[in-house]
């Protein structure tokens, strides 16, 4: 079914003539579209874009039900605006539990800052010993020494990166032999979400880029997701440390870029192994 269908469904449901409701199914719809919202910062732009994409037939079905569409996208946007803002703030707070792995790595001038020191414990806190911690850390610098099209990306807050936009193609997607392990996991995140909520907005070439680099159906190549496990791998990680590794990452993702729970990452309890011997 498609979200224009979900739409309209929505709007014939007994549900429709609760005035709460009226704006949940125009929330529910705007979520599905992530790309032309999260990721645009001109708010009358997405607000275009938003109708657009609604179309004539669901917006005068909205309308014909008794919803102001314009004031319930203007308020909904409006939110969503402040909570990106606060997650803004707590990714740009320098908070070291708010980096993602990698980017300790990309802060770090030397093993023994602090940056280096909190990369070295989360790796330790998944079971690694000291030998393949450096080994890790060391590997990590290197990748992040070849200076290309990722460098201003990773000024940014790592955890609210995007990889893929309205206007990629596999032909823009970054080569996998030049993302830390953090990207790896990063860009499949992205990817991920890309797939399971745009895949009724996306043009052919993002749509083929966003395959690419999803792990979460059988036709997706996962890219990023092999490169992440065959490297981790060879440097020694075993399946559950792997694992471990890239729920912590999601964990941080989770809260900061996707505003869902605030549950903290690289704790005991989140790097207890036993959760991922499965």
């Amino acid at each position: 079914m498609s979200v224009l269908d979900c739409l309209l469904k929505d709007i014939k449901t007994e549900g429709i003539y609760n005035r709460h409701y009226k704006v949940v199914v125009i929330e529910r719809f705007i979520n599905k579209l992530p790309f032309l919202t999260d990721r645009m910062a001109d708010a009358e732009e997405t607000k275009r874009v938003i109708l657009g994409q609604i179309g004539e037939q669901a917006l005068n079905a909205l309308r014909e039900s008794g919803i102001d569409v314009d004031s319930a996208i203007t308020k909904i946007l409006e939110e969503r605006a402040k909570q990106q803002k606060g997650l803004e703030a707590q990714a740009e707070s320098g908070d070291i539990n708010n980096m993602m792995t990698s980017e300790l790595a990309y802060k770090s001038s030397s093993p023994e800052d602090a940056y280096g020191l909190e990369f070295a414990r989360r790796l330790r806190g998944i079971g690694l010993t000291d030998a393949q911690v450096s080994s890790s850390y060391h590997i990590e610098q290197l990748i992040l020494s070849v200076d290309g099209q990722l460098s201003e990306d990773r000024k940014q807050p790592w955890a609210r990166r995007y990889f893929l936009m309205h206007d990629s193609s596999p032909e823009k997607l970054p080569k996998k032999e030049f993302l830390t392990l953090s990207e790896l996991i990063l860009i499949t995140d992205d990817a991920n979400s890309a797939f399971v909520r745009d895949h009724e907005v996306l043009p052919e070439d993002a749509w083929v880029a966003v395959c690419i680099a999803a792990c979460c159906a059988e036709y997706t190549e996962a890219r990023y997701a092999y490169e992440f496990e065959g490297r981790a791998e060879k440097l020694g990680w075993s399946k559950s440390q792997r694992g471990a590794y890239t729920r912590n990452e999601c964990l941080l993702t989770d809260r900061l870029k996707w505003g869902n729970g605030d549950r903290p990452a690289w704790t005991p309890e989140t790097c207890d192994l036993g959760l991922y011997q499965k």
